[in-house]
Parts: C-alpha cells; structure tokens; sequence
C-alpha cells in the first residue's frame, strides 16, 4: 500500500525517522529532506505476526509542525 507524503510548505521538511509498528513494514523514497512542494512514496507492507485483526500505524517524525504525523494501520492476517 503506497502512502504519499507531501510537503505542502514553502521550506524543505527534514524527517528524522519513519517507522511502522508491529505486523507492517515500510521503505520509501523520501531520504532525510522533501522540498517545498515536493512529494515522496512510502511503500507500506502487512506481514501479520498474528492471526486475525493487527492494528498498527505509520509514523513520521520530522521538523514540521505537529510531528509525529500519523496513518493509522490496519490488517487481517489469517
């Protein structure tokens, strides 16, 4: 599942981390800077460490306001 982070600022974003939490994992394309107007893909993928519902999430932390920003995360895995 593709999540596209875009920087809708007129300064560069600086991340500092991207991190999922348990059952998902992630890589992306967004190195350590996203320009202003820029966007950047992150790929998130559901390996379930459990049967049945996994919730979960995306966090990015970054300099921006309201860091970290947050997709909630959820799966089935049977």
């Amino acid at each position: 599942m593709p999540v596209v982070v875009t920087n809708s600022g007129s300064t560069p974003l600086n991340l500092t981390s991207i991190q999922t939490l348990v059952s998902f994992s992630q890589t992306n394309d967004c190195g350590t800077q996203i320009a202003a107007g820029a966007s950047c893909t992150i790929q998130v993928r559901f390996a379930p460490a459990k049967t049945g519902s996994n919730n979960s999430g995306l966090f990015l932390n970054d300099d921006g306001g309201g860091s970290p920003q947050g997709v909630a995360l959820t799966g089935t895995g049977t």
